[in-house]
């Protein structure tokens, strides 16, 4: 059991860097436009399409976990190949609206040539979005999701439709029969979360998967264990844990440590390194891929495409997600969903290009 953030941590705080890794230049994705997707594949920019050293402003909702580590990765590995310029600020925690939100106003103030925002919260940081395109600063909505109209591109797979593949998966996997489900989606309000809530219940909808329980809080590894133990302990007849990558990673310590292997089964409905190894080891059973470090590149890319007064393929788009099981887990590339082992996070890079 992981005890503590920096334990979560551990595994990514060595000497490596973004940089050192071999670079990706093309990589599959769907193109979103209202409720049609298309698949195409995304070439990134030559570092000789890149004109200027660019001075990007990154702004993410923490660095509690491996996942955001991932992005901190892809983001920081084309800033490199690009050659241009990035300061990272994260925000503590979901609880911390008013930390970005300031983060963001400097950012502004001190007149980056564009923002790559993983949002706190998809309606609150609306002002500011506007407040930055108004000033000539592109805003990349990354990972998260933003309703402000006048952001200049989403890079990111929807976490309504990574829940909505876990949620057909376990409606699958119930086979007909009655199945009891403890739900914990992350924080109320994140953009992100309430989005996968409603493609859980939008999946499991005229199913006999039931939701018995559903419990919302911070992405912090003992906040998703204290609930997820709690629910162990009130409700006694749930067949199936559910939520975002952390407490996946808590449920599955959660049931060991409650002797509760074969009663109730594990599923995440994005992934990190700790559920990657417990579905290889038979402690969780699945939970689909939305990419990490491939959404990292292509805010980049969006950013930079925007900076260089290139149309976007599309305003939206992200790679293609794909469901992680002990059957298809030695046919996903590890290297596009998560920092190599060594990275150590990257909070500020200096532009190359003269």
């Amino acid at each position: 059991m992981r005890t503590s953030v920096l334990a979560a941590l551990a595994s990514c705080a060595f000497v490596g860097s973004a940089q050192s890794q071999q670079p990706v230049t093309s990589f599959p994705v769907q193109l979103v436009d209202g409720d049609k997707k298309t698949d195409a594949d995304w070439k990134l920019l030559g570092g000789e399409e890149v004109t200027k050293p660019w001075n990007i402003c990154v702004l993410f909702p923490h660095l509690k976990d491996s996942y955001w580590v991932a992005a901190n990765y892809g983001v920081a590995a084309e800033i490199h190949r690009a050659g241009s310029a990035m300061t990272l600020y994260e925000a503590g925690g979901y609880t911390n609206l008013s930390t970005q939100l300031s983060q963001m106003d400097n950012c502004i103030a001190q007149k980056f040539d564009g923002i790559i925002l993983g949002a706190i919260s998809a309606d609150g940081v609306g002002p500011l979005v506007k407040k930055a395109t108004d000033a000539g600063i592109p805003v990349i909505d990354f990972v998260n999701g933003v309703k402000e109209p006048s952001v200049s591109g989403h890079a990111l797979v929807s976490f309504y439709d990574l829940a909505y593949q876990t949620g057909k998966y376990i409606v699958e996997q119930s086979g007909g029969k009655s199945t009891v489900v403890g739900f914990f989606p992350g924080p109320q309000g994140a953009g992100w979360s309430d989005d996968a809530v409603r493609g859980f219940n939008d999946a499991i909808n005229e199913s006999k998967v039931e939701i018995a329980v559903t419990r919302r809080g911070d992405t912090g590894l003992n906040v998703q264990l204290d609930m997820i133990n709690n629910a162990l302990q009130t409700y006694d007849k749930l067949n199936w844990l559910v939520g975002v990558d952390i407490a996946a990673q808590a449920a599955a310590v959660a049931v060991r440590n409650a002797n509760l292997g074969g009663k109730v089964s594990v599923a995440a409905f994005d992934i990190i390194p700790p559920v990657y190894d417990d579905i290889a080891a038979g402690a969780t059973k699945a939970s689909p891929t939305d990419f990490t470090v491939l959404q990292g590149r292509l805010a980049v890319d969006m950013v930079l495409r925007v900076l260089q007064g290139q149309k976007l393929l599309a305003k939206r788009a992200g790679p293609k997600p794909q469901m992680v099981t002990a059957d298809t887990i030695k046919s996903v590339s590890k290297t596009d969903m998560f920092a190599p082992a060594g990275y150590k996070v990257e909070f500020s890079v200096e532009a190359t290009k003269k």
